[in-house]
């Protein structure tokens, strides 16, 4: 059984974070998710450590848009109080 040497932070698939520490079981798919090996005091089985870590998913950040020109103004022309 796996045993945790700290506190470690996991957020789940739905977004919610959940903490582990040294006295709780943690589950399988928590295992997975905890990758730093100084955060084990005992490491899982050596079948979770040979599975690929899942990938990150890299959002792309929206290009920005330029700002529409603006027209030229008449310069130094006289206003009418018309």
């Amino acid at each position: 059984m796996a045993k945790l040497r700290t506190n470690v932070h996991v957020t789940d698939d739905n977004g919610a974070v959940h903490v582990f520490g040294p006295a709780d079981e943690v589950p399988e798919w928590a295992q997975a998710l905890i990758t730093n090996p100084k955060a084990w005091l005992e490491p899982p089985s050596a079948s979770r450590l040979t599975e690929p870590a899942p990938s990150p998913t890299v959002k792309k950040a929206p290009a920005k848009r330029a700002a529409p020109r603006r027209k030229a103004g008449g310069g130094d022309a006289a206003v009418s109080d018309g």
